[in-house]
């Protein structure tokens, strides 16, 4: 699956299990009209509200600086940022393009889709009907949806606040299933499961009991309570006037992932999902993060109760899906940032990219998004280094180094990979280690290689995009490299595994139009499945899930056979139709 939001499977766009040289294609030319990185700007962070006494100066020079650095690093068009404390300062600055192509400047009036950070609005709302006695976040969320396409486990509203139910994360609610019905990977309540279909289920609930669309209500209970006017619910043709332009990968293959890759003018799409279809601007942005640090310090008013309040930040699971310590709590993770806990939480749509931090107890909060999408790139350094940045004024502390806007793109030991790989017909590649990291040479081209996760590499070369690189180890030592289906071995040629007739029906590339849903690739590795970017596939008997899913969060089913191959793969209750390119 090409883009979604969790990104749980990676893009593959060759034909399943074919040479390198048989599915090798020419280098694509240039685009017209491609965006551009987002030059220097002599914009500065615009004080809208000087606060107590604090002088932010210094902290917010270094701020936009390494903000600079992270747009021209990783090649994105422009950043809004809202940077606040609990004592009413508030500050937004804008850098980059809100236009690329008309050379429009980006203001802090500009909106930005702010994606799954949505979620804290709705679990504030739910919560909200809650302390009035209209929803009981412990009951069965059956009570509240007897018709909808639920599991037979019994699913309680709390553990869709906190995905903890074993939904997964974007299947629509009537799927097209064996049964019909959605299902549970796990034990509800047992472990953590981003679920952006949990947060639809919500907002249907309020839904139901509120007598309202759920934006509507979520005005009502929360956005105007905190005055948050100007704030959409919903991506409407009618708001896209107010939004910066966004911008997308131009190139869907594995090559997406790296810093710098080429992006393109995205369509609009119009969104209405509790899970994710809110538009702001900076300064809407600083007033609702205000209100976040009150709440998670126990402060309800003015949307409901100090015991309301309370259980919004009291975390309930561990989720590494937000870093290394995270704990999801109702709508929002709390992460630490240098030891301190605070409220995070990110936002990932087509073309839009968004993550807040706010530290409860320094009191100081801090908002980025980018109008552009670099497949997992979200702007959580920029908010975090804010946090750090601010807390050493309060402390008076010296300000922290910057952070590398490149350090989830480097190799931790590059020259394990270096070497000479070949192919079953010969053909070759040499990845070569040096100071910027791994280069990949091939067909006469050299190219970019960048880790996408351990023991996995990615690059931008035009011929070897399309699927990531897999490294085969004997005894610790990388003996080899799965590309898509074919093997490549250091030095030398290795056999290729024989593939086994009743698995070779589902090999091959499958494609959804939905964006949301994208393409998904197939391949098989002697006797086994893969789905490039998810790993390998294991047969639960009836449908398919990654070895490392064996609850079946994500389930894969094909049918439809003809000619001996399968015309369509379901994934998680959607059909994706078999393609030939």
């Amino acid at each position: 699956m090409e883009i979604t939001r969790r990104e749980w499977l990676g893009a593959g766009a060759a034909a399943a299990g074919a040479s390198v040289f048989e599915t090798a294609r020419a280098a694509p030319t240039e685009p017209p009209g491609r965006p551009e990185a987002a030059a220097p700007s002599d914009g500065r962070f615009l004080v809208r509200t000087p606060g107590a006494g604090h002088d932010y100066s210094e902290a917010l020079d270094l701020l936009r600086a390494y903000a600079i650095q992270e747009l021209e690093a990783i090649g994105l068009p422009g950043m809004t940022l809202a940077a606040t404390d609990e004592d009413g300062f508030s500050a937004v600055l804008a850098l980059g393009w809100a236009d690329v192509d008309r050379r429009v400047p980006l203001a802090p009036g500009h909106y930005f889709q702010i994606g799954s950070i949505s979620k804290s609005f709705i679990a504030l709302t739910v919560l909200a009907l809650a302390d009035l006695g209209r929803i009981d976040l412990d009951a069965p969320i059956a009570s509240y949806l007897p018709l909808a396409a639920l599991p037979a486990q019994p699913i309680s509203v709390a553990q869709l606040l906190s995905h903890t139910a074993g939904l997964p994360d974007s299947a629509p609610l009537f799927p097209r299933t064996p049964d019909g019905l959605l299902w549970c990977g796990f034990p509800p309540g047992s472990r953590f499961s981003y679920s952006n279909t949990g947060y639809v289920l919500l907002g249907r609930i309020v839904e139901r009991v509120s007598g309202m669309q759920f934006d509507h209500a979520v005005d009502v209970y929360v956005r105007r309570k905190l005055g948050l006017q100007d704030i959409a619910g919903t991506l409407s043709q009618a708001r896209r006037p107010d939004f910066a332009v966004g911008y997308w990968p131009w190139d869907r293959t594995a090559a997406a992932s790296l810093p710098g890759s080429r992006l393109e003018f995205a369509s609009w799409n119009e969104e209405d999902s509790p899970a994710g279809s809110i538009g702001a601007n900076s300064d809407e942005m600083a007033v609702y993060l205000r209100a976040l640090l009150r709440v998670s310090r126990g402060q309800g008013a003015p949307i409901f109760s100090d015991a309301a309040a309370r259980r919004f930040a009291t975390p309930v699971i561990a989720a590494d899906d937000f870093g290394a310590g995270a704990r999801y709590a109702c709508g929002v993770a709390i992460a630490p940032v240098d030891g301190a806990p605070c409220l995070h939480h990110t936002g990932g749509m087509m073309a839009f990219s968004s993550s807040f931090h706010a530290d409860p107890a320094a009191g100081v909060a801090c908002f980025a998004s980018v109008n552009a999408r670099n497949e997992a790139y979200r702007p959580r350094q920029t908010t975090a280094y804010a946090i750090r940045l601010m807390r050493a004024v309060r402390q008076g502390a010296p300000p922290p180094t910057a952070p590398d806007p490149l350090a989830s793109y480097r190799f931790a030991n590059a020259a394990a990979y270096a070497g000479r790989f070949v192919g079953p017909d010969g053909g070759d590649f040499t990845l070569t280690a040096g100071p910027g990291g791994l280069v990949l040479s091939a067909f006469g081209h050299a190219a970019r290689t960048v880790p996408q996760r351990p023991d996995r590499l990615v690059t931008d070369h035009p011929r070897l995009a399309r699927y990531g690189f897999d490294a085969v180890r004997r005894d610790g030592v990388v003996t080899g490299f799965w590309w898509g289906g074919t093997l490549f071995g250091r030095d030398s040629a290795l056999v290729q595994p024989s593939v086994p007739d009743t698995i070779s029906p589902l090999v091959g590339v499958y494609l959804n139009r939905d964006p949301w849903v994208g393409r998904v690739s197939v391949v098989a590795r002697g006797d086994q499945l893969w789905a490039d970017g998810l790993g390998r596939l294991v047969d639960r008997g009836g449908w398919w899930s990654a070895e490392k899913d064996p609850g079946g969060v994500e389930r894969l089913r094909s049918d439809a056979v003809l000619g001996g191959q399968a015309q369509r793969l379901n994934v998680s209750g959607a059909d994706l139709i078999r393609i030939s390119v």
